[in-house]
Parts: C-alpha cells; structure tokens; sequence
C-alpha cells in the first residue's frame, strides 16, 4: 500500500474526511487571484484536471458563461458523482469519473486545462502532462496551482516539528516538491516557457487542521509517529487557535504555459 498510497487515498475516502474536503474545497473570494494567469473567457471550453467535490469547477463554469463549458475529472467516484448531482441544472457543467491518467476527450478539445492541488498525487507525472498536451487546444493555456511543502509553516510548532511531521506523512505524497518542479516538467511535455507566481495565505482562524488532521491521517496509517505524540502536537496546535497563537502558511505555486499554435 505505502507504493501507491499517494494516489489511494484519494481513490477511497472515508466520510469524515469527505466532510472535511467539502469544507477546505468551497470557493473563496481569494482564489480569483489564484486562475488569473489562466486568462478565462466567455465561450471558452476548460478541463478542471482532479476536480475533487466540483465546488472549484463550478466557478469555472460561470466565467466562461452559456456559451463555454467546464468538463472535471476526478479519480474518486463519490467525488463525481456527488458533483454531477450538485450541477444538474447547470448545462455547461459535467464530471467525469477516470480511472488512471487517460482522460476521455477527443486531442485538442480544451482551450485551458487547470490542475489545482493534483500534480503531487499522480502516479506518473510525465504520462499525465502528456495527456494534458494532447487534449489541449493549440494556442490553449494549462494553469497548474499547487503546494510545495519545503515550504510549510504551522505555529506553534516551528521549523523543525513541522518538518518532522511532514515528513512522517510523506506516503501521502508522489512528489511534495511540485511546486518548483512543475515549470520543467511543464516544459518537457511540450508547452511553452512557463510563468511563475507565489500566493501566500496566511492562515490564523484555522482552516489549516483540518489540512494537519489529514496529514495526521496518513502518520497513523504507516505508524511513523508515535500516536499520542501526534494527538499532542494537534491538541497543542488547536488551543493555539483560541489562544491567538496559530499560523499555517503553504504557499501555492501558479503556473501558466501556453501550447504553440
């Protein structure tokens, strides 16, 4: 299991952590500036690569209007499922459930292909940005936003807890680096010269447990830390919450490389 971990855990999802995906996953008002560089337009037909719940997508579908459409794909089938549902009466808006990295569209049907948060899952990253090149547009842009976890901060933990605890949950990651890696293996698929953008949240209300709960997860799974190290370290990390005292930082990469025309 601790091979291909990083990809089944998204495959089979337990309730409790479903819950918690569809609150982190909600649109927000700050991640407008996170699809800027991907230049959406009315009329405009766009991939959401590892579209999870669908609420992501759903915001797509509306900058590109009646006139685009929005296809989401996703390994997870609750995930689809429950999005096709939550999109039923939106007729630009349809997910798709795929097993692997081949996608079910036709070379060249999609003027933008964004991939949030997914590039550090898949199995193999070279095949799945060669699907991406193959069903995107020429002239079409692909926006990869994802994390890269050398750069993850949680107070009150500081530097070296934090790494510590990452590294314990590391099976839950193909490659946790992405972040920096992404712009080159961007480019031997084929695209373009990528641009390269840094967004910051600084977290202090405490959406970033249930990101360390997950994580918590996975350390338990593979037994790399102690349990009741971990307890402490997430009790310790929640007081910080009331106490004012709690900050989670992981900056997103935003990544844009156009297709030669």
């Amino acid at each position: 299991m601790g091979d291909t971990f990083f990809t089944d855990h998204w495959r089979h999802i337990e309730d409790e952590r479903v819950a918690r995906y569809e609150a982190m996953f909600q649109w927000r008002d700050g991640h407008s500036a996170l699809v800027q560089g991907a230049d959406l337009r009315p009329g405009q037909r766009v991939l959401d690569l590892g579209c999870g719940p669908g609420f992501f997508a759903a915001a797509l579908a509306e900058r590109v209007g009646a006139s685009g459409s929005v296809d989401g794909v996703d390994i997870n089938a609750r995930f689809v499922a429950d999005a096709n549902d939550r999109a039923a009466s939106t007729r630009n808006l349809h997910f798709h459930h795929v097993d692997d990295h081949r996608l079910p569209f036709e070379d060249g049907r999609f003027d933008r292909v964004i991939m949030k948060n997914v590039l550090e899952y898949v199995p193999d990253l070279a095949a799945t940005l060669a699907e991406v090149f193959r069903v995107t547009a020429p002239g079409g842009k692909v926006h990869v936003i994802d994390s890269d976890w050398g750069f993850v901060l949680v107070e009150p933990w500081g530097p070296d807890r934090t790494r510590a605890f990452f590294e314990a949950a590391a099976p839950a990651f193909r490659e946790p680096l992405i972040g920096r890696r992404a712009p080159a293996a961007l480019a031997d698929a084929g695209f373009q010269p990528a641009q390269v953008q840094i967004s910051t949240h600084a977290d202090q209300k405490g959406m970033g447990l249930n990101v360390l709960t997950n994580m918590a997860g996975y350390i338990k799974t593979f037994d790399a830390m102690p349990t009741a190290e971990v307890e402490a370290w997430l009790s310790e990390a929640r007081a910080a919450v009331d106490e004012a005292r709690f900050l989670f930082c992981l900056p997103q990469f935003l990544i844009t490389a156009d297709k030669s025309e």
